[in-house]
């Protein structure tokens, strides 16, 4: 995955405000994780006169998603998830796209009115090529040479894109035009204020910390492991 074949689209110009107060707001998502490079990106595109934003972020572009890389649907408090049915609850549909060539996968989730309607992965990382779908994983065999994985997943591609940017995206090059041209800026969350003297976490006998008090976010999980951590 990378930021030219892996992104979140929303349709219509969507407030880059709108879109942060969300995230920050996120079940397990502390916002200060999210500067810097991993910051939140918002851009505003137009494809065919189909108006669109484009919301970019470093976790999933290099960490990837589980929405695609795994057969179960991940967790209701994954960021994805959290994502996805938050921002279609709020402005009615979001897409996740991904395609890459090099390595023959692709497909897309998508998201209506608060809840994941529609999952077509190919891919061919593993293995053996497997197809997922929200109810499966199959194993792909008798694939035509000619085709393989990179026809069926460019038809994932655009079947989820189809709904509100139109026919025609279909693979890393089509997605990446539309992260150019969204042009997207990185948004800071805002500066959280320090806490007060007699401010106190949750805590047990003693004063300790409760074990597993607190639940390591999908953005520090993914945090670590890009850090080698």
């Amino acid at each position: 995955m990378s930021e030219r074949n892996t992104g979140l689209f929303l349709p219509g110009h969507v407030a880059a405000a709108d879109i942060g107060a969300l995230l920050w707001q996120a079940p397990g998502v502390n916002p200060e994780e999210l500067r810097g490079e991993e910051a939140l990106r918002v851009g505003h595109g137009t494809k065919d006169g189909n108006a669109y934003t484009h919301v970019g972020l470093r976790l999933f572009e290099v960490g990837g998603l589980l929405l695609l890389d795994q057969q179960e649907i991940p967790a209701a408090d994954e960021l994805e998830r959290v994502l996805g049915e938050s921002l279609s609850a709020r402005f009615g549909h979001a897409v996740f796209l991904f395609y890459d060539e090099v390595n023959a996968a692709g497909g897309h989730a998508r998201f209506e009115a608060g809840a994941l309607v529609s999952r077509l992965m190919y891919d061919a990382r593993g293995n053996v090529p497997v197809r997922r779908t929200l109810e499966r994983e199959e194993a792909l065999t008798g694939l035509d040479p000619s085709d393989w994985v990179w026809v069926p997943s460019a038809n994932a591609v655009e079947a989820g894109a189809a709904s509100f940017l139109g026919p025609g995206i279909r693979d890393d090059d089509d997605i990446a035009k539309l992260i150019a041209a969204a042009a997207a800026v990185a948004i800071e969350p805002p500066t959280r204020a320090a806490p007060t003297s007699g401010a106190k976490g949750k805590s047990g006998p003693g004063g300790k910390a409760e074990p597993g008090a607190e639940r390591p976010s999908r953005v520090r999980r993914l945090l670590r492991k890009l850090l080698g951590r």
